[in-house]
């Protein structure tokens, strides 16, 4: 049920457009005749809609409480009058009031005025949700967006495709997109992904230029904007990937090392014929060499020589006494 706040300052008048109100099914949530006590309760009885008389009790007219009321409250305001002169046409007008209906009034006419009402402030609020999305989607994008009309000139952008461009929304609005960012050598590909950005989603990895000609790495996300069935343009988002771009190169750097290293690294497989006594390694020519020369020749090892303490104690037995009395066996 839709709840109606009526303001007028003569009783007789009020109860009569109360009786009519509620023949339309609509509910009436208070009546009042001074701007104050409007003021002061419009909160608490949160109207769909306000009929307001331009001539009330008290210091304020309907025109002065309306502006107060509209400063704090999203609540549509009919102005009720007995006079059409310009000048309070006018006044009234300021507030962008949603329709007059002049005393007396016609029982049709208010009606139609209530209703028309309802469907402009239904459809406010839809525009007001939709350009909050708007902000939240493109203003509000991390990363840098741009619209393009069909023949894409640059309509707007948003801040973080200033920051990261380096552009202004002046130096932008009406330039074709690809006059501004597109490095040398890529104007084919840029005229493509325009191409089908009109036609259907886009996703790539490129490289566009900033306003000082720094060479940017950016993956492009774009779709065609549509309304009523008709493409008027396209959204762009460049997504910054240079520090993506950086750990890439690492990595296949990275990659190309040890592959390098691999190629180089000899492998030693198979049965390796060692002697049980003295061990000597065969190599395949049948010749019999020690061991650390066979790994050597078969792999990348290579040998530093020392004395076990078992060797020590057996062939320099005076050494390993003094090593063992330091305590360094």
């Amino acid at each position: 049920m839709v709840n109606i706040l009526l303001v007028e300052d003569e009783h007789l008048i009020s109860i009569d457009i109360k009786y009519t109100l509620e023949q339309f099914k609509y509910n009436v949530v208070g009546i009042f005749s001074n701007g104050n006590d409007v003021i002061k309760n419009v909160g608490k009885l949160n109207p769909d809609i306000i009929l307001m008389d331009i001539m009330l009790d008290g210091d304020l007219d309907g025109i002065e409480t309306g502006k107060r009321i509209l400063a704090k409250h999203d609540i549509p305001i009919i102005f009720l009058t007995a006079y059409a002169d310009s000048s309070t046409v006018e006044s009234a007008t300021k507030i962008t009031p949603y329709g007059f209906i002049l005393k007396p009034y016609d029982e049709k006419e208010l009606h139609a005025a209530i209703e028309i009402t309802l469907i402009k402030h239904k459809s406010e609020l839809e525009l007001l949700k939709s350009k909050a999305q708007y902000e939240s989607m493109f203003i509000g994008n991390p990363e840098p967006c741009v619209y393009v009309d069909n023949d894409f000139k640059i309509k707007d952008i948003n801040p973080r495709f200033k920051k990261f461009f380096g552009f202004t929304l002046e130096e932008c609005k009406a330039k074709k997109i690809d006059d501004l960012i597109i490095p040398p050598g890529h104007k084919h590909e840029a005229n493509k992904l325009s191409i089908e950005s009109l036609s259907g989603s886009v996703f790539t990895d490129t490289v566009r230029k900033s306003k000082k000609g720094e060479i940017l790495p950016v993956a492009i996300s774009a779709a065609p904007i549509v309304l009523n069935g008709n493409i008027k343009g396209a959204f762009v988002i460049y997504k910054d990937i240079r520090e993506r771009k950086k750990i890439e190169e690492e990595r296949e750097n990275l990659i190309k090392e040890l592959q390098k290293t691999l190629e180089e690294v000899k492998t030693l497989e198979g049965l390796i014929p060692i002697c049980s006594h003295c061990k000597k390694i065969r190599d395949d020519s049948g010749y019999w060499g020690n061991v650390e020369q066979y790994i050597a020749k078969h792999s990348n090892v290579n040998f530093s020589h020392g004395i076990c303490p078992d060797c020590l104690k057996k062939y320099y037995p005076d050494q390993y006494k003094k090593m063992k009395e330091k305590g360094k066996i």
